[in-house]
């Protein structure tokens, strides 16, 4: 029996070891040698240092020429850390690693109703927040939303274990990735052009007030720090279903923040300016950004 505890205890301490070593690697990869959204995660939460801040989902990822805004605004360089899939529970414990390092002067929030408003199971958005929990606000913020990870973020293995494909290649390829921004390349298609919605608006229901506490943290926090904070709905297609955002544009006001909002926009009549119904293709991209940056500069 002694001898079965002691090889027990000695294939534990391997695990152990193993485990601590690998997610050292990942680690160390990510912050040197990963390209894509691999490194743009790293860079985002440990050295940013840009003047202007783009946050959200895809469609911040895939909307905001970085570049363009920061030579609009004339601003010491823009960087785009939008998340494909992911929302302001993501993007709000991001937010308490950059604050400790970098404080931007302007963060553009790209209001995404999916990852921002529904209701929902959040635990996904948290996914990639699980490889920098040695910080312990990150720690604390994962662990409070929900307490059967605080065993678990003890491997390291675990905290990567969302992301091994994507990992791996953001490894071995080129990156097409520019200051964050990842141009989309696809058009629209003729079956997406001919479809129709209902004028009515999809109210937003239910609401999720994680969801909500965390943006209004999130404002609160970086206003506080002097960080001036836009909140923007960018141009979905037409033949897209229309939100009702009175929950925004009432946060907004609430909050003394602007929201910039192009439900009217004509960009959203011009088919040939996206990729779905959803994303702004590169051209679209560059058309919308042009006419943010004059919104913009309305509040700097």
């Amino acid at each position: 029996m002694k001898k079965f505890l002691i090889n027990i205890a000695i294939f534990f301490a391997i695990v152990a070891v193993v485990d601590f070593s690998l997610g050292k690697v990942f680690y160390w990869l990510q912050s040197t040698k990963a390209k894509g959204r691999t490194h743009t995660e790293y860079y985002v939460c440990n050295d940013l240092k840009e003047d202007i801040l783009i946050m959200g989902s895809s469609r911040a990822s895939h909307h905001y020429v970085a570049q363009m805004i920061a030579d609009s605004l004339g601003m010491d360089g823009c960087y785009n850390g939008g998340q494909d899939g992911n929302g302001i529970v993501l993007q709000y414990g991001r937010w308490k690693m950059i604050s400790k390092h970098h404080l931007p002067k302007v963060i553009i929030y790209d209001i995404e109703p999916a990852f921002d408003l529904v209701l929902d199971d959040n635990v996904r958005y948290i996914d990639r927040l699980k490889p920098f929990a040695d910080d312990k606000d990150v720690n604390s913020y994962i662990t409070n939303l929900y307490k059967t990870e605080r065993l678990k973020l003890e491997s390291r293995m675990y905290r990567y274990n969302y992301k091994f494909l994507e990992f791996a290649s953001d490894c071995v390829r080129s990156s097409d990735v520019n200051y964050g921004y990842i141009p989309n390349k696809k058009n629209i298609s003729r079956e997406m052009i001919k479809m129709e919605h209902s004028p009515d608006m999809v109210i937003i229901d239910p609401i999720d007030n994680v969801k909500i506490d965390c943006l209004k943290k999130f404002i609160n926090e970086a206003g506080n720090k002097g960080i001036k904070v836009i909140l923007v709905s960018s141009p979905y297609w037409k033949g897209h279903v229309d939100y009702d955002l009175s929950v925004i544009k009432k946060m907004a006001a609430e909050e003394g923040v602007p929201f910039i909002d192009f439900a009217t926009s004509e960009i959203r009549e011009n088919s040939d300016w996206f990729a779905d119904s959803m994303h702004l293709n590169e051209e679209g991209a560059k058309v919308f950004t042009r006419d943010l940056c004059y919104r913009i500069k309305a509040y700097l």
